[in-house]
């Protein structure tokens, strides 16, 4: 038994995967229900039942679960944040007077928020143009004066699109004229420049038109080191987004857990793989487009709501004609309840496939690989599936009211034989995300400093149906970073075959002790960890890494004997094998590592992550031919290589040095 198990935070752990926010109503509701049925019938009746088919349809039928259901979910409606032209106009003319003043990036945020406030064109009534496509144009003219050239140019077609006055129109031709030109479109451009001559007519500069028509103009140069890699090798035949070189095992106790199937080097891509359902963190909305999780510059929003923001039109469509749809007018109720970004993620993967194809993933769910995903059904404790089985139940009520079912009596709570069948799928995600979601991050630099003071930030959570079969390691043979909602798994350390191939789940040792890691992984992953740092209890970084003995390789290639230094003589008889061998050479490669380790350190302080990824991979190659972990120096290495290949990820230059 796990002497550091803590039966009151694994709770509390647990209760966080289903409301993160205290302020929210959801475990009010569920433990106004538990309350009402009493502990004895949660433990002996609830408790006892076995399926999930089971637990949501007993919910629904029995009185005393269905009283308190029926007053909270009757009250289930549309809440979320509406358009407004007056805000939206409000907004444009503080826009108008920071560009005035000169603050262009105040502007610019100011013509956004006006843009993602104002309401579909036709729906004003009140004013004379669009307030949607005048904040464009207002916008428009902030990127082109920042040479955003191709971003001036998309929105001063939406401009026009949704109806920008005719006063603007000669206008907006010439300066899409000259966007043209900085993207290289010479023909468009020519044609842009016609049509502005013919609407400006009298009104037209003509000197000022010949200068733009004449002259030249460039698209500004953005430094982007994100790349998406790929696999090593050939993919693999069950798991295509991951190499061949990885093979997946099932071991009692262990369950499926992934090895290496041949050797693999340091630095080498593994897994590149999108995800089955993403969802956005709520206070993100803001900063990061909702459907591609990419930094927004020039947002534009939905139709409906002013809740979320999209980095352009693809992505908007995409959203409008998939989930956003069914969570578009109730978001701010969800937002409200308090739940989760998993529960939302449970949701997510409801609302982002029409009803027909989730009912016929419910008939055969081998059909998804993300529904043979470990839940714990088997040790979950009956109040936590009690409170999983209300949220299935909330949710469900939300997609009734949203028209996920089609245009069907939305006041009736009782569920019909498909709307059961989607909650029991529900039921099921909330399970499984707690035990295999990924958290999405970016990694965000400050300024001139760059990786010197790098900082991880989350900004979304999703769920990988090939590297959710990863089991967890305290010292992990592999890093992940994101590029965008893909994962992208490399190794960082070199891996013969037969190698478990584990990730880390968050507690690793050279941060945090013993205690602290199984007390976490217990209460959070319902396991006790059995890896090597756990078994013989390594020291921290702070708490004697430092001081742990180097070890060198027996030099004989048959024998597994490390020699403990420091040693007398570089000449030494093997304990093991009984060879006589030399020393000196792995001696002088170890130190060679630990210089390389230095030159690794300069290159990235030097803003070169591609030179110290070439670096490291190289010495911690060789530092695990010839030696053994820990070692201090390594471990940081590795760090410095999980550091250098985020930055071809998600990063963003945010934190501004104080």
């Amino acid at each position: 038994m796990n002497q550091y198990k803590d039966d009151r935070y694994m709770a509390m752990c647990s209760e966080r995967t289903l409301q993160t926010n205290s302020k929210g109503f959801f475990m009010n509701f569920a433990q106004l229900v538990s309350e009402n049925v009493g502990e004895e019938w949660i433990k002996h009746v609830f408790g006892k039942l076995k399926t999930d088919r089971q637990r949501i349809r007993l919910v629904y039928n029995h009185k005393q679960t269905m009283l308190p259901m029926t007053d909270v979910l009757s009250n289930v409606q549309e809440i979320y944040r509406r358009k407004s032209a007056e805000v939206s106009e409000a907004k444009r003319l503080e826009a108008e007077k920071a560009t005035k003043e000169g603050d262009l990036q105040k502007a610019l945020l100011l013509y956004s928020q006006s843009v993602l406030r104002a309401p579909k064109t036709g729906l004003y009534t009140k004013m004379e143009a669009s307030p949607l496509s005048l904040a464009l144009w207002g916008r428009a003219q902030i990127l082109l004066s920042q040479k955003e050239h191709s971003l001036a140019l998309s929105d001063m077609q939406l401009a026009l699109k949704e109806g920008l006055p005719i006063a603007y129109k000669g206008k907006s031709f010439w300066k899409m004229a000259v966007c043209y030109k900085a993207l290289n479109e010479e023909n468009r451009a020519n044609v842009a420049f016609a049509l502005a001559e013919k609407l400006l007519g009298s009104k037209l500069n003509k000197e000022e038109l010949e200068r733009d028509r004449t002259a030249s103009y460039v698209e500004r140069k953005k430094e982007n080191r994100r790349f998406l890699p790929s696999i090593e090798g050939q993919p693999h035949s069950t798991f295509p987004c991951a190499s061949k070189k990885l093979s997946v095992r099932h071991k009692e106790g262990v369950g499926r857990y992934v090895v290496a199937n041949e050797t693999v080097k340091t630095g080498e891509t593994l897994v590149v793989e999108p995800p089955y359902a993403a969802c956005l963190l709520p206070e993100m909305f803001g900063t990061h487009c909702h459907h591609c999780f990419d930094r927004l510059v020039s947002p534009i929003g939905c139709l409906d709501c002013s809740n979320v923001a999209f980095c352009n039109q693809a992505c908007q469509e995409a959203a409008l004609s998939t989930y956003h749809k069914y969570e578009c007018k109730f978001l701010d109720l969800l937002l409200g309840s308090g739940m989760s970004i998993l529960s939302h993620t449970a949701l997510r993967m409801i609302t982002q496939i029409e009803l027909s194809k989730c009912l016929e993933i419910y008939k055969d769910r081998s059909r998804e690989k993300v529904y043979s995903l470990c839940t714990n059904a088997s040790i979950r404790p009956a109040e936590d599936f009690l409170q999983r089985t209300l949220m299935a139940a909330f949710l469900l009520r939300c997609l009734q009211k949203s028209g996920y079912f089609g245009r069907g009596d939305r006041n009736r709570i009782a569920p019909t034989e498909e709307e059961y069948c989607i909650g029991e799928l529900l039921l099921f995600h909330l399970q499984m995300l707690q035990f295999n979601a990924h958290e999405i991050y970016e990694t965000r630099n400050a300024g001139e400093r760059g990786f010197k003071r790098s900082k991880v930030v989350y900004i979304g959570v999703a769920v990988y149906p090939t590297v959710a079969l990863f089991n967890h390691d305290c010292y992990p043979a592999v890093t992940r970073h994101f590029v965008g909602k893909q994962i992208v798994i490399k190794a960082s350390r070199p891996l013969q075959p037969d190698d478990v191939v584990a990730e880390n789940y968050g507690p690793i040792f050279t941060r945090k002790c013993l205690k602290e890691r199984q007390r976490s992984l217990s209460s959070r992953y319902w396991f006790d960890c059995q890896c090597k740092a756990c078994t013989f209890n390594w020291p921290t970084l702070d708490t004697g890494l430092e001081d742990y003995s180097k070890r060198i390789r027996c030099t004989n290639k048959n024998c597994s004997f490390f020699f403990t230094l420091p040693i007398s003589n570089d000449v030494v008889k093997c304990p093991k094998c009984k060879e006589t061998v030399a020393l000196t050479e792995n001696l002088r490669l170890l130190k060679w590592c630990e210089g390389q380790y230095d030159e690794a350190a300069k290159a990235l302080s030097s803003n070169d992550p591609e030179k110290a990824t070439q670096i490291l991979c190289s010495a911690l190659d060789t530092f695990h031919r010839i030696s053994l972990a820990p070692h201090k120096a390594t471990h940081l290495a590795e760090q410095m290589l999980q550091l250098c290949v985020a930055s071809t990820g998600n990063v963003s230059s945010t934190l501004m040095r104080k």
